[in-house]
């Protein structure tokens, strides 16, 4: 199970709900510590946990920027892309699948640049 901070888990054993607050152990001995409504801290191994929602963070404003330029380039590769295709002679489909290719290519990286910026989850 991957867990990030933040996340809100139920604790099987008496059915409590938490939210994760950290991780502790070593090797084999991972535990969870999950703060419950009280403000108690309670440790449990994965096994008794039980995800309810994950915590996400939302977009700050950098971010927004860099999803719209994007957005932009993405746009421009397609209009070059198809533009490129009816220029070399191409027909209607294959001009329409290079642009949807130019268009992909900037969505991909925009993903993964958010995936590898993004908050990180823990095997636990």
């Amino acid at each position: 199970m991957k867990l990030a901070i933040g996340d809100v888990v139920r604790l099987l054993d008496d059915m409590a709900l938490g939210t994760v607050t950290g991780f502790s152990g070593d090797g084999s001995n991972r535990f969870v510590v999950v703060t419950d409504a009280g403000g108690m801290l309670r440790y449990a191994r994965a096994g008794q946990l039980a995800l309810v929602a994950r915590h996400l963070q939302p977009m700050t404003r950098g971010r927004r920027i860099v999803g719209g330029f994007a957005f932009a380039i993405a746009l421009l590769m397609t209009y070059v892309a198809v533009r490129s295709a009816r220029e070399l002679g191409a027909d209607w489909a294959l001009a329409f699948l290079s642009g949807l290719g130019g268009y992909t290519v900037i969505a991909v990286a925009y993903r993964w640049w958010i995936r590898l910026t993004g908050s990180r989850r823990v095997r636990v």
